[in-house]
């Protein structure tokens, strides 16, 4: 899988020692002297908007940039990711009610795919979502609730291999039917969601186990069987921190938030929490980077092609080392982990710069199409061009995607459309099956399926958007089952393939100078009626028979004589 930053050679990391119950303060307690730790670093987004911008590393935010050290991210994860009630429920066979909201109904119901993805957005959308506290968690059979104490059990203890093995054997058996003691009066939506909480306990074994790949993997399950759960995500982006994938871990972050707000959490401290992670992943995806950098202006509802003009001249001063190609985002607004006593709800322009005009050029087009075609996709559909698309991908296409990444996580909703960043995945993805790399292909498409799960949580789709959505959810579940045939994102494939092609042909003949007549170069006139095809590789022109003819032909009548 592609690595966002690529920082010395660290190796992914465990979670630690930091994550001992013991030194954790339990939910809800001791608020207030949390509220002083994080107030004595700063809030979530530092000072106001107005305030003299800070200069990074490698890109500018409207605040300075906080320091916020890797201890203070480890309490984070602690707090909000591995504190869980239903442990004390399958202790103790009672309800526990949950303290922050774990679901938000969908802006508008996702239908079922039709090539059978897992039924977990679908039903979780159909029905008031209800939390790991909920007392359907009673209904799960006998050997499923044996397997989850045990597995629980385990986790406590700190032994986190042997626990995963016992949540491997629960989720088996919950593939197989036994998740409920009377199948028959179980719905799809109490499965996924067990089957979600079964996938997060999983995240957080492997996690402590130093295996931030194989959580990841989990993590994705979890979303695609319950995308309203805000720690979800939060556990998705702990898998991106300890892949250093920090741009991603950035957007698993803002959805996290923006999920927890929409569901309203009644936590004021959790969302300042939230929001720190948020920025800290994005100041640690602008320290590392090299070949870009951004600036954030603030957007009311002046003309955005103005404010788009002003931002570029802005960022050519503050950045002159990265003016080979500076664009401006123009689809959709961008936010930034603010807290609401600062600027609530201030949205953003987007501006990059980079040190490579042509990696700047793709990304910029990339952006700015609906139906963009990746630069290598067009160079991997022979054999022979194999050692030249891997060539390609290791010196241009890591670069771009990292640049596709940064833009993604601070952009909620895209105006090309809620599918635009599920089909920059597609063609991630389709790109690494070209290069024989299978095992990265499955990541991005379950990533992919993950991203395409939520869309109806974070915005409004319409019923063509809509169709599009399960229709691209049912393709990718049928590339990772390796299923062949014609799909809708081939087709998408094609018809991007197709508009490229004629953009490209437009361009050139933009930019090729008027050819003149051989023998007529000095003769300045131009033939009203009659045009001139060239014939292709010569210098030969000959009319064209169209511009001959001049009208139609008149009937001829013949008088014989007498």
């Amino acid at each position: 899988m592609f690595v966002q930053q690529e920082p010395s050679s660290r190796a992914p990391e465990a979670w630690p020692e930091a994550e001992e119950p013991k030194e954790r303060p339990p939910r809800g307690a001791d608020r207030a002297s949390r509220k002083r730790k994080a107030g004595s670093r700063g809030n979530a987004s530092g000072t106001k908007a107005e305030s003299p911008a800070a200069e990074s590393s490698a890109g500018t935010l409207p605040s300075p940039p906080l320091h916020i050290p890797l201890s203070r991210l480890r309490e984070i994860e602690a707090e909000l990711i591995c504190a869980d009630e239903v442990d004390t429920e399958f202790e103790s066979g009672e309800p526990v009610a949950p303290t922050v909201p774990p679901t938000v109904p969908p802006a508008r119901p996702p239908a079922l795919p039709p090539a059978g993805p897992p039924a977990g957005p679908p039903a979780a959308a159909q029905a008031p979502a209800q939390g790991p506290g909920d007392s359907r968690w009673h209904h799960a059979g006998a050997g499923l609730r044996a397997a989850l104490r045990d597995g629980s059990a385990r986790c406590r203890q700190r032994d986190f291999a042997a626990a995963a093995a016992k949540f491997s054997t629960a989720l088996e058996l919950c593939s197989k039917g036994f998740a409920l003691e009377d199948p028959l009066k179980s719905s799809p939506d109490d499965i996924s969601r067990l089957a979600s909480w079964i996938e997060s306990k999983l995240v957080i074994c492997y996690l402590n186990l130093g295996q931030p790949g194989l959580a990841l993997h989990h993590s994705h399950r979890s979303i695609i069987q319950n995308p309203s759960h805000f720690c979800n995500h939060l556990r998705q982006a702990a898998c991106f921190r300890g892949l250093h994938r920090y741009s991603e871990a950035a957007r698993s972050a803002m959805v996290a938030q923006c999920l927890y707000v929409l569901a309203e959490g009644a936590g004021p401290d959790t969302s300042d929490l939230l929001q720190l992670y948020w920025q800290a992943m994005t100041q640690e995806a602008l320290s590392g980077e090299a070949s870009f950098s951004v600036l954030y202006t603030p957007f009311e509802k002046e003309d955005k092609a103005d404010k788009i003009k002003e931002a570029n001249k802005t960022f050519a001063e503050k950045h002159p080392g990265y003016v080979q190609h500076i664009f401006t985002d123009p689809h959709g607004i961008h936010l930034l982990p603010e807290k609401a006593e600062s600027n609530p709800g201030q949205q953003y322009l987007l501006t990059l710069g980079f040190r490579n005009k042509e990696i700047g050029k793709t990304v910029e087009k990339f952006v700015t199409q609906k139906l963009p075609v990746f630069p290598g996709q067009k160079m991997t559909f022979g054999s022979s061009m194999e050692e030249e698309a891997e060539t390609f991908w290791q010196n241009t296409g890591k670069r771009i995607m990292a640049a596709m990444a940064f833009i993604g996580s601070s952009k909620i909703k895209d105006e090309r459309g809620p599918c635009a960043r599920a089909i920059e995945q597609f063609h991630h993805a389709s790109l690494l099956s070209h290069l024989q790399r299978g095992e990265e292909q499955a990541q991005v498409m379950a990533q992919a399926m993950a991203e395409l799960a939520t869309v109806p949580y974070l915005q409004r789709v319409s019923q063509e958007d809509d169709k599009l959505l399960q229709s691209m959810m049912a393709d990718a579940v049928d590339i990772l089952a390796g299923r062949t045939g014609e799909r809708v994102w081939t087709k998408i494939q094609k018809v991007a393939l197709i508009e490229e092609f004629l953009r490209e042909g437009e361009e050139r003949y933009l930019r090729t100078s008027r050819v003149q007549i051989p023998g007529m170069e000095n003769i300045s006139w131009t033939p009203r009626r009659q045009k001139y095809l060239r014939l292709e590789n010569t210098n030969m022109f000959i009319p064209n028979p169209r511009s001959l003819a001049t009208g139609p032909k008149k009937r001829r009548i013949v008088f014989a004589k007498s």
